[in-house]
């Protein structure tokens, strides 16, 4: 390429740190129509804009056993866990609100801790307080050891700015 004069330049965020950043979730409840199953949680578009914006894929596990569930495996007991087609949603009212889309999952329930993977690279800097909701929390994990490196907004964080002096 450099006898055509030509430069290539990559753009490695994704590549270097998308691994290495999950966001953490919970199932607030769950939804069936006629037609789907939806597990609504309680991350949304506005946390992570990838599944919305580009289609993007993140493995989605659960945190209670990794392992098992997420693959219709036997467990440790030998107990087969069934799985389900389902889509994984967030609360914000907009149909691009979604991480997953006709999904195998275990039988999920309100209350499951869920791990989106691969959220490492952009997820915060494309993060936004759309709809009136708050940016989460950050951790830093190093082997044994967990840091809080941003803390996760509050409504009055949100609207501080927002409101006068005067006028609070």
């Amino acid at each position: 390429l450099r006898e055509l004069g030509v430069r290539i330049l990559v753009e490695p965020g994704r590549f270097l740190v998308g691994n290495a950043g999950v966001l953490l979730t919970r199932v607030l409840y769950i939804k069936e129509t006629a037609q789907k199953k939806f597990a609504i949680i309680d991350a949304g578009m506005n946390d992570l804009i990838r599944p919305a914006l580009y289609q993007g894929y993140h493995q989605i596990v659960p945190v209670d056993d990794p392992n098992c569930r997420a693959s219709g495996v036997a467990d440790a007991t030998g107990t087969i866990t069934k799985t389900q087609k389902i889509d994984i949603v967030g609360p914000v009212c907009e149909s691009g609100d979604f991480f997953a889309q006709g999904r195998e999952m275990p039988q999920l329930r309100p209350g499951d801790l869920l791990a989106v993977m691969s959220a490492g690279a952009y997820g915060f800097v494309m993060a936004s307080n759309y709809n009136s909701r708050p940016l989460p929390a950050e951790a830093l994990v190093r082997r044994d050891q967990v840091a809080l490196i941003r803390k996760r907004q509050t409504v009055e964080d949100l609207v501080g700015d927002e409101i006068n002096a005067r006028m609070k």
